[in-house]
């Protein structure tokens, strides 16, 4: 089936590395058709079920949508009258624009309208409020121009993408969960959406045994959590400790095991099948006064040997410290790197990791 994903724009690479990671470790085999700002068209080998099992688990995906058709803004109404909309269609349904940029579309003309045709063609009525189904007209390869200091201008689209929606992302979810709504809270925590990301990017799927060594408040191995896995965690300092198991009792999870130690001490009897973290930055009392580099290069050596040989490992690290160099003399290898930019001191390097 074809299928349209919109995705977060808020990062460059992100949001389709976690897409592409999802879908391998859903066994799904996606056929990529074209790709627009936001916006990747893809052919999967799947059913509509499989499809929405995607969708449930993605930080940087918005929606994903059926594709019925595709066309130009001047053959949109011709494209529209020759659908069969009564075998799309059988409850209440509404039409939305959706562009991506800020091309001039006149939305409430051109919802209005289709929505008027496809009502005609399939005699089903339009609810607003709570439609059954929602038909979306995706507006993108869009026109630009470009004013004399270089900066880019939407003026138009190349093309409509005539879709209906299959799933979209519960902004509930990252919402209810930031971290300063837990029992226990500390600065700095990890806000959900990147760390379903990096779960994501580790390959978690339900029934796996999911390991953060460097824990924290949990934030990560909550995420986990709702691919209903097995969860271990540690950290060095007590108070993560303590917090991480409240945090964790909190949100109802109930396979966990959470262990006061250092990493590179640190004793289990499960090998695991991924590993995602956010180890500290810089040397503090968090690091016993240790060299940040040196911490990362002999946690990655502790770790692998708890690693299942097809597992996967996904770490975050400041913008400074070399991964390269850190991960030269350990037994893994590094499969991708990306850069999100947390704030003007710093990026966050997001490497993903296997044995070599």
């Amino acid at each position: 089936m074809e299928i349209t994903v919109i995705l977060s724009q808020e990062n460059d690479t992100l949001p389709k590395a976690e897409l592409l990671a999802r879908l391998k470790t859903l066994e799904i085999c996606p056929d990529i058709l074209n790709e627009y700002p936001g916006v990747v068209e893809l052919e999967v080998d799947c059913d509509k079920e499989k499809v929405m099992e995607l969708g449930l688990h993605l930080g940087y995906t918005h929606e994903i949508l059926l594709t019925i058709d595709k066309t130009t803004p001047d053959d949109l109404s011709e494209s529209i009258e020759k659908i069969s909309w009564k075998d799309i269609i059988d409850d209440t349904f509404k039409v939305r624009v959706k562009r991506m940029g800020n091309g001039e579309v006149d939305k409430d003309k051109i919802e209005r309208n289709i929505g008027g045709y496809i009502k005609q063609d399939c005699q089903m009525p339009v609810s607003l409020d709570n439609a059954a189904h929602t038909i979306k007209l995706v507006y993108t390869n869009p026109k630009t121009v470009t004013n004399e200091f270089k900066e880019e201008r939407v003026v138009g689209y190349n093309k409509v993408i005539i879709t209906k929606l299959l799933i979209e992302q519960d902004k509930r979810h990252f919402f209810d969960n930031k971290p300063h709504k837990r029992p226990y809270f500390h600065p700095g925590s990890m806000s959900p959406k990147l760390a379903l990301c990096m779960v994501n990017l580790a390959h978690v799927k339900e029934g796996d045994i999911v390991l953060d060594p460097f824990c924290g408040t949990g934030g990560i191995l909550i995420e986990a959590g709702e691919f209903n896995t097995t969860l271990i965690a540690s950290d060095l300092e007590k108070c993560m400790y303590e917090g991480t198991k409240l945090n964790l009792a909190h949100e109802g999870f109930t396979d966990f095991k959470v262990y006061w130690e250092d990493v590179r001490k640190l004793e289990i009897d499960e090998t695991v099948d991924a590993v995602a973290m956010d180890p500290p930055y810089g040397i503090s009392t968090t690091l016993g006064g240790e060299d940040t580099k040196k911490l990362y290069t002999e946690a990655l050596i502790a770790i692998e040997k708890h690693l299942k040989d097809d597992g996967h490992i996904c770490m975050a690290s400041p913008h400074y410290i070399d991964m390269n160099e850190v991960v030269k003399n350990t037994p893994l290898k590094i499969l991708e790197q990306h850069a999100i930019r947390m704030h003007k001191s710093l990026t966050r390097i997001i490497t993903v990791l296997a044995k070599k």
